[in-house]
This record gives structure tokens, C-alpha cells and sequence, in this order.
């Protein structure tokens, strides 16, 4: 009987570890999968940034300018780099030229690795008018600035750190302009 018992434990611990492993791997797998789509989505690849990351676009928004092949940031970026492209926007979407041109300056922000679409319209809001402008701010100056606007307006729920903010400014600081630097 004892032998028995000892049969049985062995099994049910060796059951345990193939479980345990079997588990694992598949997690692992789940794991994989996802990790590569977040790399594709975050390298830009096929897809782009969705246009209704920028602050104000939403669902409406966004089905007007799709419906005008303007689907991604990148895409609204390019159009807003040029009065022509601005006035496409500003039709497609029947808004003011300053409020599509206040997009076109959070999709020049949002090509900073890290700084989505809400962190882009606190500078945006802050006064930061393009990647270029981002890239000669100081940081302190910049994240007071954020803090005032974000304490009268509360458009995030957290400000990014100093240490975030320096990358910002560092990584803004090696891309290349697409709007011109006024406001």
C-alpha cells in the first residue's frame, strides 16, 4: 500500500511540473506574439499612428478624414506641413485652419519616441509649437509650464519626469522639421 501511495505522488508531482511547463511555454508564446505587434505598432510599420490618438480628433473626426485617406498622424503631419494640405484638412473636417493646424503641431510632437497624444497637447497646450521648437526648450522652464497649464486645465493625469522630458527634448532634438517653426 505504502508503495502505492508513493506511485501516486510521484505522478501527481511529475503532473504538476509538466503542467507548470506546458503553461509556460504557451504563455511565453501569447507573450511573443504580443511583444511583435507592439514592436510593429511602435516602428510606424504598415499601419502609422491611428489619427484618433490626437487630442480632439476622436471617432468623428476621424471617419471624415479616413473617408479622405488622412488615417494615420504621419499622414495629417504631411498635409499640414503646406497651406494646401491645411486647407484639404481644414474642408475634409469643416473646422478652422488654427484648430487643424493645432492637430498638425501634436502629430509633429507625437514622432517623439514615448510622447503620445495627451502628453503632445499639454505642450501643445504649454506652448511648444513643433518638434524643433521642443527640441531648444530647457527642461525646467518646459515642465513648470506643463505643470501650470495642466493644474488649470487637467489634461493628464500624470506629468512626465524630468528624466522623460530631458529624452524628449534630446529626441526631438535628432529629427528632422516638417512644420515650419511658427505658431
Amino acid at each position: 500500500m505504502e508503495y502505492l501511495i508513493q506511485e501516486i505522488l510521484l505522478y501527481l508531482i511529475i503532473a504538476c511540473v509538466l503542467g507548470a511547463a506546458i503553461g509556460w511555454v504557451v504563455s511565453q508564446q501569447g507573450s511573443k506574439t504580443k511583444i511583435a505587434a507592439l514592436e510593429a505598432q511602435l516602428s510606424g510599420s504598415k499601419t502609422g499612428t491611428p489619427i484618433e490618438s490626437i487630442e480632439g480628433i476622436g471617432q468623428g473626426f476621424g471617419k471624415r478624414l479616413k473617408a479622405d485617406d488622412i488615417s494615420t498622424t504621419e499622414a495629417l503631419l504631411q498635409l499640414c506641413a503646406s497651406d494646401s494640405g491645411i486647407e484639404r484638412v481644414c474642408k475634409c473636417v469643416d473646422l478652422d485652419e488654427n484648430t487643424v493646424r493645432n492637430w498638425g503641431t501634436m502629430a509633429d510632437l507625437m514622432r517623439v519616441k514615448g510622447l503620445g497624444g495627451q502628453w503632445a497637447e499639454l505642450m501643445w497646450a504649454a506652448g511648444v509649437s513643433s518638434v524643433q521648437d521642443l527640441a531648444q526648450r530647457e527642461i525646467e522652464p518646459l515642465r513648470t509650464r506643463m505643470r501650470e497649464v495642466n493644474e488649470k486645465e487637467h489634461r493628464v493625469a500624470e506629468l512626465p519626469g524630468e528624466k522623460r522630458v530631458a529624452k524628449f527634448i534630446a529626441d526631438a532634438a535628432n529629427l528632422d522639421p516638417v512644420l515650419s517653426n511658427k505658431k
